[in-house]
């Protein structure tokens, strides 16, 4: 299978105007009731903590990406008693020209609250939203948003409150667990720059992929490699490390890789 891997008024009158006027006060006045919350403030303390803790331990996941150019990748953070704490979601889409990142925010293995900064193409008008929302007990309960042309200028922009909308974990937790579309299954070598690379990805010729240096020929990869094509498709436990070399350039090293 060939990859090509890379290291997103209508204006009434008379009484229904008045009428539609007073419903939809109501309505908006239905929103803002359910949206608002005496702690906000205290879930900002709670992100903040997260957010200053210098002892937080990242662990990366794989970068993938596939053949339209879409990328994912993920991070997440572990505290002192190696507690999931933060989990970023770094993401773009070929297909919308969507970009950004989503980040969860937990406590005792519960997401509390979550935050969107990303570039939205799909609208009349390209714009950046930052987008942060609170749960208690699993449900969101309070969603505020801002936009701006520029993302410099989000942070001079003031949040204004809209329906609670939820941002789920799942797809960040696949990348990280190398689930679902990022199981990592064998998918054949390649080379280049000097170096021997293994090629991983969901089984599918669209499917996201990723590629690590090899630096050890040893275990499970002579066997991939006295086998490869019979191989691809072949599930596997990868582990690995991101390097910089000396001009900068960051790439993923292969630490250790199992056939299942």
């Amino acid at each position: 299978m060939n990859r090509q891997i890379f290291f997103s008024a209508v204006i009434l009158l008379g009484v229904f105007s008045a009428c539609q006027s007073n419903k939809e006060e109501g309505q908006k006045a239905k929103v803002e009731k359910v949206q608002t919350i005496d702690n906000e403030t205290e879930f900002e303390n709670r992100i903040a903590a997260i957010e200053n803790n210098p002892e937080l331990i990242p662990v990366r996941s794989l970068s993938y990406n596939n053949n339209a150019g879409s990328t994912a990748e993920a991070i997440g953070y572990l505290d002192k008693n190696q507690k999931e704490v933060k989990i970023e979601e770094k993401f773009s889409y070929a297909e919308t020209g969507n970009y950004g990142t989503n980040t969860f925010y937990v406590e005792n293995g519960t997401q509390f609250a979550s935050k969107e900064v990303y570039y939205d193409n799909t609208g009349a008008k390209p714009l950046f939203i930052e987008r942060i929302s609170f749960y208690e007990k699993g449900k969101v309960i309070f969603t505020k948003e801002r936009k701006a042309d520029v993302e410099e200028d989000l942070i001079n922009t003031t949040f204004q409150v809209v329906p609670a909308k939820a941002l789920s974990v799942d797809r960040a937790m696949q990348i990280i667990n190398q689930q679902g579309p990022f199981e990592t299954t064998f998918q054949g070598f390649a080379e280049g720059g000097g170096m021997k690379y293994i090629l991983v990805g969901e089984n599918s010729a669209e499917g996201y992929a990723s590629s690590l240096a090899i630096q050890y020929q040893e275990g499970d990869i002579v066997k991939l490699m006295k086998n490869e094509k019979k191989m691809i498709g072949t599930p596997l436990v990868v582990n690995h490390e991101v390097m910089t070399d000396n001009t900068g350039l960051t790439f993923q090293v292969l630490i250790t890789v199992k056939i299942k």
